[in-house]
């Protein structure tokens, strides 16, 4: 008890933190800059609360919930400086987020407040949340809450690049699809990614469509059963799948896409 009721303060703390760090970046006077950031604060709400649920799901403790949901919110604070500083979330241009943000956290006292293996566990399961794959090798618990939060993430990304989707197909910021240009082009090695079942590569996006394939492709990762369920309820990749050109290539990939969900249900 005394351990969850620490966990809780530490929470909170974590919480009002988040908050406090992220509101001066909201105050952008460049008003896309300020709503991108807007987006990535409630992306990192709803991570947090998508966190949770998949923790609760693998029937895991109250306190390694409670822990799961403090990871999900603080998993991209990096995003706010590297993108006011770059105008840009690809790491490769604009520096790891990941790393960016594990070292705000060092620096402050509710973080190191946490034992050192709870700060060891937070800050790598953060580091690995925007890695293409992660060690099954690693310590168990790094690997449970690693694939909680990409889960998690995986999850809001999707519904988030679909609510910020126009009627032609484009994304309402370019800087959400990394600034590809809107061409009818598709790599063929995102669609090779596809039919071998791996997540495609972020360095093998060319085009919009490419990184619309790249983010259908991320299914290939997802861990468990429930995200599955809620991937399905909210359609996502349907609806990625219908702001495209109807190649045919881009409709064999739909497809090998859909048959992988359809069968992750399959008991």
């Amino acid at each position: 008890m005394e351990e969850l009721s620490f966990l809780k303060q530490n929470s909170i703390a974590a919480s009002d933190f988040f908050e406090k760090y992220t509101a001066g970046f909201l105050r952008h006077e460049d008003q896309e800059v300020a709503d991108l950031l807007t987006l990535k604060r409630e992306h990192s709400l709803r991570v947090a609360k998508l966190s949770g649920l998949v923790a609760t799901n693998l029937m895991l403790e109250e306190e390694d919930i409670l822990l799961a949901e403090v990871i999900g919110l603080l998993h991209d604070l990096g995003r706010f400086e590297q993108f006011e500083k770059h105008q840009s979330f690809n790491d490769q241009q604009a520096g790891d987020h990941a790393e960016l943000g594990v070292a705000l956290l060092k620096e402050q006292a509710f973080f190191t407040a946490f034992s050192e293996e709870r700060q060891n566990l937070i800050a790598q399961a953060i580091l690995n949340h925007n890695k293409e794959s992660i060690s099954l090798k690693e310590d168990k618990l790094v690997v449970t809450y690693s694939q909680i939060l990409r889960d998690a993430d995986k999850l809001d990304i999707w519904e988030t690049c679909v609510n910020n989707l126009k009627r032609d197909g484009n994304f309402k910021y370019p800087s959400i699809s990394l600034n590809l240009p809107a061409t009818g082009l598709v790599n063929d090695k995102i669609i090779r990614s596809i039919q071998n079942q791996k997540q495609a590569k972020r360095k093998d996006m060319q085009s919009v469509n490419d990184f619309k394939l790249m983010l259908m492709s991320m299914i290939f990762d997802l861990n468990f059963r429930v995200s599955f369920q809620l991937l399905s309820e909210k359609q996502s990749i349907k609806q990625l799948y219908e702001s495209m050109s109807k190649k045919d290539v881009v409709i064999d990939a739909y497809r090998e896409l859909r048959l992988f969900i359809e069968n992750k249900f399959v008991v």
